[in-house]
């Protein structure tokens, strides 16, 4: 998380994505490698249609390695900001701190979620474009009065997330 200076009550925090899933990326791309490459080269006698299963281990590696290093996996996965909370897979304008409640941790232990309960969610999403409407049909994170961020996704704890939200929600309130 880095913090910039602001006319805010605040530092903006700027959180980026983990780069403990690229890592984790890495390691099963390198076995689907390895699984490819063995089969091509050891497999004859043991593995039928071994020609096949070192093709798709290696096109599957290929393809976890570039989906891990793309574009799209990289940068700023939320701010904190005197304007309010964006999150990048939401699909949202930020949320202004008028409309943020509550951010708590909740979900399952397995899966863990951010959950940030939203005070006026109707005005909120009617507030919105029709293109940002259209966006959330069907979307997983975006309910019709909370949002949701996985955890794991963002390179600190959601813990420490939910606590700089709440907090700087009751500094703007308190001005």
């Amino acid at each position: 998380m880095t913090n910039g200076s602001q006319n805010s009550p605040f530092a903006e925090a700027t959180i980026r994505l983990s780069k403990s899933r690229r890592i984790h990326a890495l390691i099963i791309a390198g076995l689907f490698a390895a699984i490819g490459i063995g089969s091509f080269l050891f497999g004859d006698g043991y593995v039928p249609d071994n020609d096949l299963v070192s093709i798709i281990c290696v096109i599957g590696a290929v393809f976890i390695y570039g989906v891990s290093y793309g574009s799209w996996s990289e940068g700023v996965a939320m701010t904190i900001s005197g304007d309010g909370v964006w999150y990048k897979d939401w699909k949202l304008p930020v949320i202004p701190w008028r409309h943020v409640g509550r951010a708590y941790s909740t979900g399952i232990r397995l899966r863990p979620l951010l959950r940030i309960d939203l005070v006026d969610a109707e005005v909120f999403f009617s507030e919105l474009d029709d293109l940002s409407l259209r966006k959330l049909d069907g979307h997983t994170l975006v309910k019709s009065n909370y949002l949701l961020v996985p955890s794991g996704i963002l390179e600190i704890p959601i813990s420490e997330i939910a606590t700089a939200i709440n907090a700087a929600a009751q500094r703007l309130s308190d001005h």
